[in-house]
């Protein structure tokens, strides 16, 4: 197992269907050593970080035995090392013989596999062969990623030594298989969740497609029912309700920072309401769910108007032994716990719920990432899990707090209960840390989000380092444009409206807006995605009303109320949890 060319590139600007599309793909062999950090390799970059880069995809190899099959089945003579945009042309590592979660030593630096190749609509670009990727992926001739336990130098020559191969033997080739097309095998893709170094984003789909199943053959409505075992008061406004399994099922399993949609039948209502609640504990202890509630009062400078009246139920007559119907964990804002890059949670009110979940699981992994907690409360009686929190920072070095109140009160004691007066802001972030060179996650009131999102912004912080939830409507941080602010509607020649509900946004779609990937981006959202083709699955959300048709057909068809947006234009009014 031999390294044969190392190879690097910046992203470069090219045209492909009359758009300018930014691109690291096109590498090119280096001859001297270059130092493979934790994110890339020294001279390396990529233009999409939403699909691309990451500590779990560092680096990616690509066989030499799988350039002369493609030589062969193309007919071509012009490849050299990068061709198919990998950073490590490889020989006698192939598909069918490395296995994810294999740890290697190359040159100064230790690796592991961490999942297969997912190529996207650049790789058809790179290649001059329009839907290249698809073909790509048909042929289990993928290549994988690798992350780096050990940063050090690597270089053409360098022998790939295994230091320990990983327990399931899954090949790279086998998980491909799974992933794309022997779905149905439940077996396998549990097989593949119990590889420790499988990435987060291969783990959290193939998680869902459990997920599925499990909840189409025990409800019908995949909503299934929970028990209260407990009930504890964080704070004058906050209460942790325990939640537990009615029919001794395991509950499914969840990423931090997830919430879980919840149906009440409160009294008094003509219908059920549903609610979602962020899980407010980290995702080690699968025996219960917890979720941590304010108790909504009147809209301020509204008195007239009621109090919430699920979080109100909620309190006041749920009690321990009362059954809820949940749906399964979702939502796009996680944090992966084995991640070592530093990391910033910032939350106001009870925006710390997600918080807490992420920081209970960076401590569950045993990780010692730098961790800043800063949280905002007006004062001791709103202020939740604040013990918890001090607790674990006087146990675990790595962790740093910050509690400001804005009106801490007589019995709030500075540098017990909190440590500044005010409200969070960036001036603080930036007086907590030496530099922005971080990943931040935002949770808390809008007024609150788009002062720190605006900040960071301004203070160099790439966008896609920045993340965020909303705790109601809100349209996407940092946009002021009036067409996309809450409730807005684009005027259009066309019927088919497209209401992106999580953002308050609404378009009108005609067809050429593209895909509806294309038209939330034309309307200043930022949903995930990676491939544009219908092959990774990022992009896939909820569809809460109406029908979509797809231009390009799923590799895997998503599951059943939930559409794949790049690939897929509406057919009729729809509701999109975007």
């Amino acid at each position: 197992m031999k390294l044969i060319s190392v190879n690097v590139s910046l992203p470069k600007t090219v045209h492909h269907r009359g758009k300018a599309v930014s691109t690291g793909i096109f590498k090119e062999p280096v001859s001297d050593r270059v130092m493979l950090r934790q994110l890339n390799l020294a001279g390396d970059g990529q233009a999409d970080l939403r699909g691309h880069g990451g500590v779990y995809k560092a680096a990616y190899a690509y066989s030499i035995e799988n350039h002369e099959y493609w030589q062969r089945e193309l007919g071509r003579d012009d490849f050299g090392p990068g061709q198919f945009g990998e950073n490590f042309t490889v020989e006698g590592m192939t598909d069918d013989v490395v296995h994810v979660g294999d740890m290697f030593k190359i040159g100064g630096a230790v690796v592991e596999v961490t999942q297969p190749r997912v190529p996207c609509f650049k790789l058809g670009i790179k290649m001059g062969i329009d839907g290249f990727e698809r073909r790509f992926l048909e042929s289990l001739r993928v290549g994988f990623y690798l992350r780096v336990l050990e940063e050090g130098e690597v270089g053409a020559g360098d022998v790939f030594e295994l230091l320990r191969p990983d327990p399931e033997r899954m090949t790279v080739r086998e998980l491909t298989n799974v992933g794309y097309f022997d779905t149905d095998n439940l077996r396998e893709a549990r097989r593949a969740l119990r590889i420790q170094a499988l990435s987060v984003g291969w783990r959290d789909w193939l998680e869902k497609r459990l997920m599925a199943r499990d909840m189409r053959a025990s409800s019908t409505r995949g909503l299934r029912r929970l028990r209260v075992e407990r009930k504890v008061r964080e704070s004058d406004v906050i209460t942790s309700f325990y939640l537990e399994s009615d029919d001794g099922e395991p509950l499914l399993p969840f990423v931090p920072g997830q919430f879980l949609p919840v149906r009440l039948d409160v009294p008094g209502q003509p219908t059920p309401l549903t609610r979602t609640y962020s899980l407010s504990d980290g995702p080690a202890d699968r025996d219960h769910y917890r979720l941590s509630i304010k108790r909504e009062g009147a809209p301020e400078n509204r008195s007239d108007r009621p109090p919430g009246v699920a979080s109100s139920y909620l309190h006041d007559q749920v009690e321990p032994g009362t059954k809820l119907e949940a749906a399964p964990p979702r939502g796009k804002f996680t944090l992966d716990p084995w991640s070592e890059i530093p990391v910033v949670l910032l939350s106001a009110g009870v925006g710390l719920t997600p918080m807490i979940s992420m920081l209970n699981a960076i401590v569950e992994s045993g990780s010692g990432r730098p961790v800043w907690f800063i949280h905002g409360a007006r004062s001791g009686r709103e202020h939740a899990f604040g013990e918890h929190v001090r607790r674990l920072a006087l146990e675990h070095h790595n962790l740093q707090v910050h509690v400001r109140y804005s009106r801490p009160e007589t019995r709030d004691v500075e540098g017990r209960d909190f440590d500044s007066v005010g409200r969070v802001d960036t001036a603080l972030v930036k007086e907590m840390l030496r530099g922005s060179d971080h990943d931040f996650y935002v949770c808390g009131p809008t007024a609150f989000m788009k002062e720190l999102y605006g900040g960071l912004r301004d203070w160099s912080v790439p966008e896609t380092r920045i993340h965020y939830e909303f705790f109601g409507a809100g349209s996407a941080l940092g946009e002021e444009d009036a067409s996309v602010t809450s409730g807005s509607t684009v005027d259009c020649c066309t019927e088919i409206e497209v209401i992106f509900a999580s953002s308050g946004v609404t378009a009108n779609w005609q067809p050429t807006s593209g895909s509806i990937l294309e038209l939330a981006e034309a309307h200043g959202l930022s949903p995930a995605y990676s491939c544009r083709s219908g092959i990774c699955h990022t992009c896939e959300c909820a569809l809460e009303a109406g029908e979509v048709e797809y231009v390009e057909q799923p590799m895997v068809p998503p599951e059943e109320g939930a559409v794949l947006i790049c690939c897929s234009k509406p057919k009729t009014d729809i509701v999109l949890d975007i």
